[in-house]
């Protein structure tokens, strides 16, 4: 059977964090990483899916879907074509927090080739994380989402806004994240980080 996100072949890295056995970026190496992107289309693509947490599929159908972007409001609302997931508490949701680049991301978006099947993209973020020397072991279409996730409960985003943001109920993220440690470093450019990106606001 092919594994949905793969992890074979691959040892885990013990100085890396993961969340449920995938790897979790902290901003540095997101950096890193990004930098390795050779094409704007997947810089673009990759920059999307961490600050907006959005799951990949949902990814998928927003690129056929540009009305479901406010730029007014600096929003994005999924509805229910938008999730289309088994487990989804709410009928629509509102992704919101979001920088004031996002028209910019949005527009190498909506005006590059639509994102590619979850298996490719899979094979990319790999073939990407060995350019730029990571450990491929737990990075996934689902690195992204859970990064941003985990940077929003550690510095301090509340709890409700990250459950409406994400499309968790709050004993998923409870039971996934709970006791996820970053060091004092990690966490003052996780908050330098979420403050240029308009998701943690002093206000």
């Amino acid at each position: 059977m092919k594994e949905k996100y793969p992890v074979s072949g691959f040892t885990r890295d013990k100085e890396a964090i993961y969340v449920n056995g995938i790897r979790v970026f902290v901003p540095a190496e997101y950096d890193r990483f990004k930098a390795t992107i050779p094409k704007k289309r997947h810089k673009a693509l990759f920059e999307l899916s961490t600050i907006t947490g959005m799951r990949y599929a949902e990814i998928q159908r927003l690129y056929g879907h540009p009305e479901w972007y406010s730029e007014n409001r600096n929003q994005i609302r999924l509805n229910e074509e938008a999730q289309k997931k088994a487990k989804r508490k709410a009928k629509e949701r509102t992704v919101d927090l979001l920088p004031s680049t996002l028209p910019y991301i949005l527009d190498q978006f909506f005006n590059g080739p639509a994102p590619p099947d979850i298996d490719t993209w899979n094979q990319n973020l790999k073939r990407w994380a060995v350019k730029a020397d990571f450990n491929p072991f737990g990075i996934s279409a689902k690195t992204t989402r859970k990064s941003i996730e985990s940077w929003m409960l550690s510095s301090g985003v509340p709890p409700f806004k990250v459950y409406q943001r994400q499309g968790h109920d709050p004993e998923t993220s409870l039971y996934h994240y709970q006791g996820l440690s970053f060091t004092d470093l990690e966490m003052d450019q996780i908050k330098k980080r979420l403050m240029e990106w308009g998701i943690l606001r002093t206000d």
